[in-house]
């Protein structure tokens, strides 16, 4: 008996994650006007082997379902530094109506693909709840190896945040000032009042003497 071919399973609106992949990796080459010859001697260095023509347009191709390849984790990351993108960009969903997708692909109504393609945004960018947990694993790296250790990038997401911080604090605290000198002035303003009905108060108090 035959075996049964294995078939990967279909997540976004019929889009396997390794067709996902193959999209991005056609537009990102399009992003940087690369011949798929050039592109793939910009990612030989990082997989250690540099592939065909033949090899990258399969890659390509995957897209349409037919001879798909499967990436491995080695050559998604060998496309980000090939490509001086962030990884996540490769698993980035594109629209339905996007231009080199599949063809027959039936009509899609955006409100049923709408929330399936945030949801594959919030597996690129986290949650909240993923938020706190890489920014747990980040202090970690920091603490272990030291703000010497961090890359330029890193420094100066690091140098942003602190000016953000500094912003914030300056917005936040700036009507705390504001009621300062208000309050000063108003104090000012009630010691004047002050004086003024004290000095009132000595006139009509004093007696005056006889003409």
């Amino acid at each position: 008996m035959a075996r049964r071919k294995r078939e990967e399973v279909r997540g976004y609106w019929g889009l396997t994650a390794n067709q996902v992949v193959a999209y991005n990796l056609a537009r990102a080459r399009e992003l940087r006007g690369w011949t798929q010859e050039r592109a793939a001697e910009a990612i030989a260095p990082y997989l250690g082997l540099k592939w065909s023509k033949a090899s990258f347009s399969q890659a390509e191709r995957s897209l349409d379902g037919r001879n798909a390849r499967q990436f491995g984790a080695t050559e998604i990351v060998a496309f980000a530094r090939g490509f001086d993108l962030p990884i996540g960009w490769f698993y980035f969903p594109p629209l339905p109506w996007d231009g080199g997708l599949p063809r027959g692909r039936a009509p899609v109504d955006i409100d049923d693909v709408g929330p399936e393609v945030m949801r594959l945004v919030d597996l690129i960018f986290g949650t909240a709840e993923h938020q706190h947990l890489l920014e747990d694993r980040l202090r970690e790296f920091g603490e272990a190896l030291g703000p010497q250790r961090f890359s330029d990038a890193q420094k100066t997401i690091a140098d942003a945040v602190q000016d953000r911080i500094r912003t914030l604090s300056h917005a936040a605290l700036q009507p705390l000032g504001d009621w300062t000198n208000t309050l000063r002035t108003i104090a000012d303003q009630l010691d004047a009042a002050r004086a003024t009905t004290a000095d009132e108060i000595d006139d009509h108090a004093t007696p005056h003497e006889p003409a």
